[in-house]
């Protein structure tokens, strides 16, 4: 079977039957949402003078806050960012059509699938000319959009071809270290709003967006040989440290060293995956994107969720990388004496971690906080 065919495969395959949702999980990625959101809108601040109207007004908005602080969720296995695309798609459709929350999770769990999917689908080749949670979030947000405005399967993948007719996003946006990639995924939400609420009025669309020099295969270097169905949620993770989602497992690796070592370092070495050496050198992006500036911040506070002072253990650090899995990250910890090393694989989700970036958006119930997103400022306890 050619490779296009297979491909439009999949597009009938993630809009046809219903993912199925593990609640308790989808429940914590959207509460964690919530949390980044209210964070980010006290970081730009709320303009009063600038009405919210409609569903792409307000989806961009809280796909704006909810990444603005470079915390929302990541799913490692296919290096996206789905939840600020996916949920902001699902919550502005869901308060301005006043759906029930099962539905606007329903939507939610149909975008992380389709994100998660297709991201997989273009493969290492694409990512790396492309900004991946661009290209897949367009699609997310159109399988999201499609869902919570109730649209048939013929409507969910006519959608598809149209956001597959626009995609794009530079991968410029992230490696300049600025901040760029949040406008990235605003687009990308109001992009897939746009394709779903031009199929809903049947809006011609291409037809053939796989094939030929014109086709996603060919302009967007789509590798197109991963077709597995991918559900998206279950590989959605917290990003619960104030540093870059890169550093999170050695943050975490240096925790349990500094709890077992007893001597003053001498020499605290970071090794990180070479892969991320490119983003992680220190040359932009401040201390957020300095892994030298999070471990000594660690080994100054102790606390994996205070990272702001580093002035006693920044001369001693130093950065190395090899192959390892891109979510992990290894300590090596020199004292007169000895020599100690830990590696983590993943970060783990800790409770009290998860609180304690949760604490300041004073998150009530699941339901609460949909309720919460139905205005503006989010701050602002309803």
């Amino acid at each position: 079977m050619p490779d296009s065919t297979r491909a439009q495969s999949l597009l009938h395959e993630l809009s046809g039957a219903p993912p199925a949702i593990d609640q308790s999980r989808i429940e914590l990625l959207f509460q964690d949402f919530v949390a980044c959101s209210v964070r980010g809108e006290r970081k730009y601040g709320y303009p009063l003078d600038n009405y919210v109207a409609g569903i792409s007004d307000r989806a961009v908005r809280l796909g704006l806050y909810a990444s603005a602080e470079d915390l929302d969720d990541v799913d490692w296995q296919v290096l996206t960012h789905p939840g600020s695309i996916v949920w902001p798609t699902a919550v502005a459709i869901g308060v301005v059509k006043q759906l029930p929350f099962e539905m606007v999770k329903s939507a939610a769990a149909y975008g992380y699938r389709t994100g998660a999917s297709l991201a997989k689908m273009f493969g290492a080749t694409h990512r790396s000319k492309w900004h991946l949670t661009s290209t897949s979030g367009a699609f997310a947000a159109t399988s999201t959009a499609a869902i919570a405005m109730g649209m048939s399967q013929e409507q969910h993948l006519n959608a598809l071809h149209i956001c597959a007719a626009n995609i794009g996003g530079s991968p410029q946006a992230g490696f300049e270290r600025g901040g760029g990639a949040q406008t990235n995924r605003a687009a990308a939400i109001s992009l897939g709003i746009t394709s779903a609420q031009s199929a809903s009025i049947g809006a011609p669309h291409v037809k053939n967006i796989w094939d030929g020099p014109r086709g996603l295969v060919e302009m967007f270097s789509v590798e197109a040989n991963d077709f597995e169905l991918r559900d998206g949620v279950s590989t959605a993770e917290l990003r619960l440290m104030p540093t870059n989602g890169f550093t999170h497992s050695a943050v975490f690796a240096a925790w349990k060293l500094r709890q077992r070592t007893a001597s003053t370092p001498e020499k605290i070495v970071v090794i990180l995956p070479l892969a991320s050496k490119a983003l992680l050198d220190g040359s932009l992006g401040g201390d957020w994107w300095n892994p030298k500036f999070a471990i000594a911040a660690l080994w100054q506070s102790g606390d994996p969720m205070l990272l702001s002072d580093a002035r006693d253990y920044l001369p001693i650090t130093e950065v190395e990388f090899e192959e390892m899995p891109i979510r992990s990250g290894k300590v090596r910890v020199h004292t007169s004496s000895s020599i100690d090393e830990e590696f983590i694989d993943r970060a783990p989700e800790e409770t009290p971690w998860i609180k304690k970036k949760w604490q300041s958006a004073e998150l009530g119930t699941p339901q609460e906080s949909y309720l919460r997103c139905s205005n503006f400022p989010l701050s602002a306890l309803r």
